[in-house]
């Protein structure tokens, strides 16, 4: 009982945190704070709870009003015997989704089917404004550095205000779900990930094109059964949520075969006369599935980025109405945050192209949009009104087919940008014919070992091989030799052995070798052990040598303050290897002129120093307690750390001090303070775009850890950008 009442707490608590994880909440404290946001939260409640196009005011919210006041009948089976076929194209979840906020207000709102009034209006933009909402947090959440821009771009987006709130389409609620599910899915919770993609295809049923994308990208990351048992969830998902309904032909009238879905099939390429048509949008799609899955690597660029591309090509090959914008807005958004001003353009040339397209349209809302506010205002002329009675039909024709190339030509324009900094990017990192190497040294005590765990935490262990120096010891434990040497002296190692073995590894060769055991202070039998994607050799002389340091990728060395390391060496040898605080000390004392003459002048061959610094008092007697500590950085100059020292700067919690130009060669960083583990992953995401491609699911930790890690990954996916 007690062992069941364990795994039941157990599980409690990976749900419970992963519900922490998914509210994050440095990102909503952002959002709260932003005058931006308020404003524009305002304004929109504003504007949504007076403006609503035919669409809203005539289809659905009828639609709603009867779903509710009946006692939640099959509304699809009553509008069909109405003959309103065209009320409600959404599946299931959709209804629910904008049933909710109408039936909690419904004992303050009249009856009724067709009636509408501002505050029928209000109960629909609810949950829209939720979606909305949702969508901005988690473009926050992945680039928390980019609030302002974002908030610009997508908040504040005259296309996403008009469509939502002035228009009144839908097409936001699967867009937010959608956006859900990938937060989720890089948060790597795929169960969450993929139940929630299942309910945003329950809401509309275009992001079908998607789940292929999803399927390839969990392929690469577990394999083709791994990838079928979490899109199969998927479609499980949608297969229950559509259950009540599917076997109801008004429903399947209304929502599969409506004309709305009619609008993917409408571009065809008719082959001989008489003969098939080739179906231009599907064709397209196909297209880039396929291109997808040719990459050798994917990373979460390329995959946000061929999402983006995917609805990009089906809101151009479909004939276009309002809402299909919101399809590809939030992934052009995520690129575009992080572009040059420039590359905005094509989405200005578009927004201006679409509002002359809609506008322009015989069925434009421009004026009908204010029919509750004003009824005379309802009744103007509508510009397609004035310009035919002016110019004529085939005038305006041309007009708007002008405009709907600067929106197919800018769409393009899209594209390409989404190409740019998401496809491209990933070509920096194709697939090495060599492991990654990286060379870790640093004094006994120094934390090599805990330095390699939060390594491969960072990398991914399961692609990390760590190779400890500990292993290239010329003698076992109770060698009369080492009466001679110590282990830090260079003699007594076999470091002419460790470097061969570090040219077969950059080679990709495997290698045969034995492993010291420190319980035993003996050696295993040796084996062969393979590479990895990432090697890290780690000891005392890792750099001691010219050529294995010309082999490494990325060079490191630990150099903590001397009473820390102390701490640490009295803590480990004496809590986990049975030796005396006598014995430990005594050691030290007996190393002092080896590690001044062997250990230390590796730190001038590294390219990053890392180096704790207690910054409160402990007695050294109270080895068992850790003071507070800072983190400084000593790297090469050419690594690029002023976008991590930005992010760092605008966290109250954490004091950052960064000398750019300590010496001609360096710069320093220096680090104290708190910070969350949900705020690190935040920061690094949106420095680093192509830090999922350096690891598919990176564990980074909080405070100086998550910092420490953070900044070695900097370095290391620049130093493979240089050589690349």
């Amino acid at each position: 009982m007690n062992e069941e009442r364990e795994r039941s707490d157990g599980r409690s608590s990976v749900i419970w945190s992963q519900l922490q994880s998914l509210l994050d909440r440095p990102t909503f404290s952002q959002l709260l704070h932003s005058k931006l946001f308020w404003s524009g939260l305002l304004f929109k409640l504003v504007l949504g709870s007076t403006l609503a196009s035919f669409y809203l005011r005539d289809l659905f919210i009828p639609f709603i009003n009867y779903f509710v006041d009946s006692g939640f009948s099959n509304p699809w089976e009553h509008f069909a015997k109405l003959g309103r076929l065209n009320s409600f194209p959404y599946p299931p979840v959709m209804l629910y989704v904008m049933a909710l906020p109408r039936w909690i207000l419904g004992i303050f709102l009249p009856t009724g089917t067709d009636v509408v009034t501002p505050g029928h209006l209000l109960a629909m933009r609810l949950p829209l404004l939720l979606c909305d909402i949702c969508i901005v947090s988690v473009l926050v959440s992945w680039l928390p550095n980019r609030l302002r821009h974002i908030l610009v771009f997508y908040w504040w987006s005259p296309l996403a205000i008009y469509i939502v709130y002035w228009h009144g389409q839908l097409d936001i609620v699967p867009t937010a779900l959608l956006m859900l599910s990938l937060y989720a899915l890089r948060k790597n919770m795929r169960a969450a990930s993929m139940i929630t993609f299942g309910l945003a295809l329950a809401t509309k049923s275009h992001l079908l094109v998607a789940l292929p994308f999803f399927f390839l990208f969990l392929r690469r990351q577990g394999g083709s059964s791994h990838a079928l048992r979490w899109t199969a969830l998927s479609l499980v998902t949608y297969l229950a949520a559509i259950m009540p309904y599917v076997f109801d032909f008004s429903f399947r009238q209304m929502v599969f075969l409506s004309p709305e879905q009619a609008r993917l099939w409408a571009f065809r390429l008719p082959v001989g006369l008489g003969g098939p048509a080739i179906i231009l949008a599907p064709l397209a799609i196909l297209l880039l599935w396929f291109r997808f899955d040719m990459y050798q690597k994917q990373n979460w660029d390329l995959f946000i980025s061929y999402l983006g591309i995917c609805f990009c090509v089906l809101v151009t090959l479909a004939p276009p109405q309002p809402g299909y914008l919101l399809w590809f807005l939030p992934f052009f958004v995520y690129f575009a945050a992080r572009s040059r001003p420039l590359a905005l353009l094509p989405l200005h040339i578009y927004t201006l192209a679409y509002i002359f397209y809609f506008a322009l349209r015989s069925d434009s809302d421009i004026f009908d949009a204010w029919w509750l506010v004003s009824s005379k205002i309802a009744h103007f002329n509508t510009p397609y009104e004035v310009l035919t009675s002016t110019f004529g039909d085939e005038t305006l024709t041309l007009v708007h087919s002008f405009a709907f190339t600067f929106m197919a030509g800018s769409m393009a324009g899209l594209v390409l940008q989404m190409y740019l900094v998401g496809v491209r990017s990933n070509e920096v990192y194709r697939l090495r014919t060599r492991p990654v190497v990286i060379g870790v040294a640093g004094d006994s005590g120094s934390g090599k070992d805990y330095f390699c765990h939060l390594l491969g935490n960072a990398l991914g262990n399961e692609r990390t091989l760590n190779i400890s120096g500990d292993d290239y010891h010329r003698w076992p434990r109770g060698h009369e030799m080492w009466q001679v040497h110590t282990h830090l002296d260079i003699r007594a190692n076999e470091l002419h052995r460790q470097q061969n073995h570090a040219v077969a590894i950059s080679r990709g060769d495997a290698i045969v070798k034995g492993v010291y055991d420190h319980e035993t202070g003996t050696f295993t039998d040796e084996e062969e052990v393979d590479p990895k994607q990432y090697v890290v050799f780690s000891g005392l002389h890792t750099l001691a040598l010219k050529a294995p340091r010309r082999l490494y990728d990325l060079t490191i060395f630990l150099d903590p303050d001397d009473d820390l390391r102390r701490r640490w060496k009295l803590r480990r040898d004496v809590s986990e290897r049975g030796h005396s605080q006598e014995q430990v000390l005594a050691s030290l004392r007996q190393r002092e002129d080896d590690r001044e003459r062997f250990i230390l002048p590796q730190r001038q061959q590294a390219s990053v120093v890392f180096s704790m610094r207690p910054i409160t008092d402990s007695p050294l007697a109270d080895f068992d307690r850790e003071p507070e500590k800072a983190l400084e950085v000593e790297a090469s100059n050419s690594f690029h750390l002023e976008p991590l020292v930005a992010a760092l700067a605008e966290v109250e919690s954490i004091a950052v001090q960064h000398n750019p130009y300590s010496d001609p060669t360096n710069q320093t960083l220096r680090i104290t303070g708190s910070i969350s583990q949900e705020r690190i992953a935040a920061i690094a995401a949106s420095i680093m775009p192509n830090l999922y491609e350096l690891s598919n699911a990176p564990k980074l930790g909080a405070d100086l850890d998550g910092c420490l890690q953070v900044v070695t990954l900097i370095c290391l996916d620049e130093v493979l950008r240089w050589r690349r």
